[in-house]
C-alpha cells in the first residue's frame, strides 16, 4: 500500500508539472480548460513553434490554360469584332473553336476541353485565346501539364504550317493562317494556386518560408526544416530550426567535438584544441624562461661593467693605483676564496665620492733620539 501511494504521489506531481496553468497561455490564446489552444500555424507547450508542415487540399481535377495567338490570313477585321455580342464575332469565334476543335481533340490529348477566345485584333484577323486543359489530380502534375503543353504547340505549329493554293476558300469555307505570326506560350498557366493555402494557413510571421513539396506522397505545405522532403535543409549533425528570419542550424556541442558553419559543416575534436592550446602555452612559458634567463644575465653584465677598474687604471708605473703583485700563500690558501690572492683580484675601488681637489697635510716626521 505505501508503494503504491508513493507512486500516485508522483504521478501526480509530474502531472502538476507538466501543465500549463492558463496564465503560461500567450497573449490572445484560450485555456480550454486542459491546454492553451494554439492559433492557427502554431504547435507546441505554449504555441511558440510554427509548424512543421500542415497538408494542402487537393481537387479530383486540375485545370490549366495554355496561351495562343494565331493570325487568320485572307479574312477582313471589321470593327463588329471588338464586339463579343455582334453576330460578326459570334460567326467567327464559331468557326474558329470548330476547326480548333478538329485540330486538338485526339487520342494523344484526351485533356483538352476546348478554346477561349480573349481577344481579336486586325491584321487580317488575329487571334488571342486559351487552350482549355482539364486533367486527373497527380503528384506529377507539374510535369504532366508540361507534356501537354509540348502536344498543342505541335499540333498549332503543325496546322498553321499548312498552305491552300485556292484563296477563295480561305476567305469562304476554311481558315487559313501565317506560320510566322503564330505564337504558342511556353507553360501552362495553372487554375489553382496551392502555394495560397500555405500563404493563408501559416504562421503570422512566416508566411514567406513555407511552399508546395511532397511529403509522404502527398502534396504539403512545409519549409526547409521539414524533415523528409527533396528540399529539406542539410544541417548535418545539427539541428534545423525555423526562426522568423528564416531557417537556422543550430549546431551541436558533444563530448568530443564542436561544431559550427551555416549547416554545422565544420568540426574540430577537442582534444586537438586542448593540445594546440597546451603546446602553445607550453612555448610561451619557455620564452618566457628564456627571456628572463637573458635579462638576468644582462643586468649581472651591466652590474660587473659599472665597478670595473677604468683603463688607465691598469697601466703600470702609474703613481697611487692598486696594481696586481704577487703574494706567496700556502697552497691551501691559494685554493681557498678567502684567501689574499682571491682577495685582491676582487678588490674594486671605488674612488667617485672622492673629493681630488681637498689639500692633504701630512706632518713631517722628526727623528727622536732615544736615551736608552
Amino acid at each position: 500500500m505505501l508503494v503504491i501511494w508513493i507512486l500516485t504521489l508522483a504521478l501526480r506531481l509530474c502531472a502538476s508539472v507538466t501543465t500549463v496553468t492558463p496564465g503560461l497561455c500567450q497573449e490572445g490564446q484560450i485555456w480550454n480548460g486542459k491546454q492553451c489552444v494554439c492559433p492557427q500555424g502554431y504547435v507546441g507547450y505554449q504555441c511558440l513553434s510554427p509548424l512543421e508542415s500542415f497538408p494542402v487540399e487537393t481537387p479530383e481535377k486540375l485545370n490549366a490554360t495554355l496561351g495562343m495567338t494565331v493570325k487568320v490570313t485572307y479574312r477582313n477585321f471589321t470593327e463588329k469584332m471588338n464586339d463579343a455580342s455582334s453576330q460578326e464575332y459570334q460567326n467567327f469565334s464559331t468557326l474558329f473553336k470548330n476547326r480548333m476543335d478538329v485540330v486538338l481533340k485526339g487520342d494523344n490529348l484526351p485533356q483538352y476541353r476546348g478554346v477561349n477566345i480573349r481577344r481579336l485584333l486586325n491584321g487580317s484577323i488575329v487571334v488571342k485565346n486559351d487552350v482549355i486543359l482539364e486533367a486527373d489530380y497527380t503528384l506529377e502534375y507539374e510535369e504532366l501539364f508540361e507534356n501537354l503543353a509540348e502536344i498543342v504547340k505541335a499540333k498549332i505549329m503543325n496546322e498553321t504550317r499548312t498552305t491552300l493554293l485556292d484563296p477563295d476558300s480561305c476567305r469562304k469555307a476554311i481558315l487559313c493562317y501565317s506560320e510566322e505570326d503564330t505564337f504558342v506560350d511556353s507553360s501552362v498557366t495553372p487554375g489553382f494556386d496551392f502555394q495560397e493555402q500555405c500563404t493563408q494557413k501559416a504562421a503570422e510571421g512566416y508566411t514567406q518560408f513555407y511552399y508546395v513539396d511532397v511529403l509522404d506522397g502527398k502534396l504539403a505545405c512545409v519549409n526547409k526544416c521539414t524533415k523528409g522532403t527533396k528540399s529539406q535543409m542539410n544541417c548535418n549533425l545539427g539541428t534545423c530550426q525555423l526562426q522568423r528570419s528564416g531557417p537556422r542550424c543550430l549546431c551541436p556541442n558533444t563530448n568530443t567535438h564542436w561544431y559550427w558553419g551555416e549547416t554545422c559543416e565544420f568540426n574540430i575534436a577537442k582534444s586537438l584544441v586542448y593540445g594546440i592550446v597546451g603546446a602553445v602555452m607550453a612555448v610561451l612559458l619557455l620564452a618566457l624562461i628564456i627571456l628572463i634567463i637573458l635579462f638576468s644575465l644582462s643586468q649581472r653584465k651591466r652590474h660587473r661593467e659599472q665597478y670595473d677598474v677604468p683603463q688607465e687604471w691598469r697601466k703600470e708605473g702609474t703613481p697611487g693605483i692598486f696594481q696586481k703583485t704577487a703574494i706567496w700563500e700556502d697552497q691551501n690558501l691559494r685554493e681557498s676564496r678567502f684567501g689574499l690572492e682571491n682577495a685582491y683580484n676582487n678588490f674594486r675601488p671605488t674612488l667617485e665620492t672622492v673629493d681630488s681637489g681637498t689639500e692633504l697635510h701630512i706632518q713631517r716626521p722628526e727623528m727622536v733620539a732615544s736615551t736608552v
